[in-house]
């Protein structure tokens, strides 16, 4: 089978790198300085992707990232005859729209923060006497993990809206404003595979935001994570199944959109309950990298059985360990990445530890260079051996957090010295 999988991101890479180790002919389009088979198509070429897949008889396009889906490379591929494992423009919204989806939970009871939708900075204050801080201040549209703002205070309040109205740094991402209260408790990632009826939930993953140790500084794209971490518990996984994704996929349905691909679920987990934060319409970056790992099925078969509408839940099966991984970032990310630094000491890393390429490319006399905020996702079964990975490799101004999976490490490391 051939299979081309669509974008540029640590995630393309992992996607690639488990489907080769499944035999499978791989593209990956436009890929990056780690990625196989590289192709020179932006993946927000719709048309030339089409092209792509016809031209060189592809059986499967994976579609990794959300700004392809959004511009209804789906509906493209389907109309064309390709197959592809992705939702459709119109079931991409729950990603796109942050303002319809809160409609959405709301019309099927689906859990979520009490939030105003607003349209001007005006507006944004009535709904903040309304609700009162903290709150959290989000873009309507698609913002690269940069458009949610953490306000504690009526001066972060007015920060957040000097980028999205004033400025406009997130341009007509930021037409539209969500002004949410602010819940609290630990996050969880969980995602699913899905045909649009049946659904296989994947191994649950804590996904760092926040720059630096301790959860401080500004929030990111994800600076790394763990699955499996001790509070996702099964219990609270049945609990998400029953009360967001069933409820999610049926209203999809019933809404006459039947949803097909990686649904993934951003949730808080509060004192009163979970509580859905956001939907993803795709594998997360880190959060595929940190998944894959753990997978026993083969990838390929489930995306190819979840596009077709005959996904077999009970057939998924996963490795019943935990994953570690960390992200190294390039100086001045997330505001303002320097990039074109020499990456060295990718020969060091130990070779239990996995290294996925994300803002990298190859210079004219073909070395390894930063080209983007995070660069690589360093990934294993053990913490230290991570660490290890992430220490041997070198890049001007390299910055990483010390962190990620502590909480685990500690519970485990009592779990195996208890009488």
């Amino acid at each position: 089978m051939k299979v081309l999988v669509v974008g540029d991101g640590g995630r393309e890479h992992a996607l690639a790198w488990r489907l080769e180790g499944e035999g499978v002919d791989v593209l990956v389009a436009p890929g990056n300085g780690g990625t196989p088979n590289g192709v020179a198509v932006r993946s927000t070429d719709i048309d030339g992707l089409a092209a792509l897949a016809e031209r060189e008889r592809v059986d499967l396009t994976i579609v990794g990232p959300e700004a392809p889906l959004a511009a209804g490379l789906a509906d493209v591929f389907w109309s064309r005859g390709l197959q592809v494992f992705g939702p459709t423009r119109a079931t991409a919204r729950l990603e796109w729209s942050k303002a319809w989806t809160k409609e959405f939970l709301g019309r099927h009871a689906i859990p979520t923060a009490r939030a105003e939708v607003v349209d001007s900075e005006a507006g944004t204050w009535r709904a903040l006497e309304r609700i009162g801080l903290p709150v959290a201040v989000k873009a309507d549209g698609l913002a690269a993990g940069k458009g949610v703002f953490v306000c504690a205070t009526i001066a972060d309040v007015d920060a957040a809206l000097d980028r999205l109205f004033r400025r406009r740094s997130l341009g007509s991402a930021a037409d539209h404003v969500l002004v949410e209260e602010l819940l609290e408790g630990p996050e969880l990632s969980v995602l699913a595979f899905t045909d649009g009826e049946r659904f296989a939930v994947m191994p649950p993953v804590r996904d760092y935001k926040r720059l630096l140790d301790g959860d401080r500084g500004p929030n990111t794209g994800g600076m790394g994570g763990q699955t499996r971490p001790a509070y996702a518990t099964p219990g609270l996984l049945d609990w998400v199944a029953q009360r967001v994704l069933e409820p999610t996929l049926a209203g999809m349905v019933a809404e006459g959109h039947p949803y097909r691909g990686v649904l993934y679920a951003g949730l808080m987990l509060t004192g009163d309950g979970p509580r859905v934060l956001e939907f993803n319409c795709r594998f997360g970056d880190p959060e595929c990298q940190l998944i894959l790992p753990l997978l026993s099925t083969s990838l390929c078969e489930i995306c190819h059985a979840a596009a077709s509408g005959g996904l077999q839940p009970a057939d998924v099966k996963w490795k019943q360990q935990r994953t570690y991984g960390v992200v190294l970032a390039s100086p001045g990310y997330p505001d303002s990445p320097r990039v074109g630094g020499a990456i060295d000491g990718l020969d060091r890393v130990p070779s239990d530890v996995e290294v996925f390429h994300a803002g990298t490319r190859r210079d004219a006399a073909g070395r390894l260079v930063t080209a983007g905020g995070r660069v690589l996702s360093v990934v294993g079964f053990e913490r230290d051996r991570v660490y290890a990975g992430a220490d041997a490799i070198q890049f001007e101004g390299k910055q990483y957090r010390r962190d990620i999976g502590v909480e685990a490490e500690m519970l485990a490391s009592a779990a195996r010295t208890a009488p």
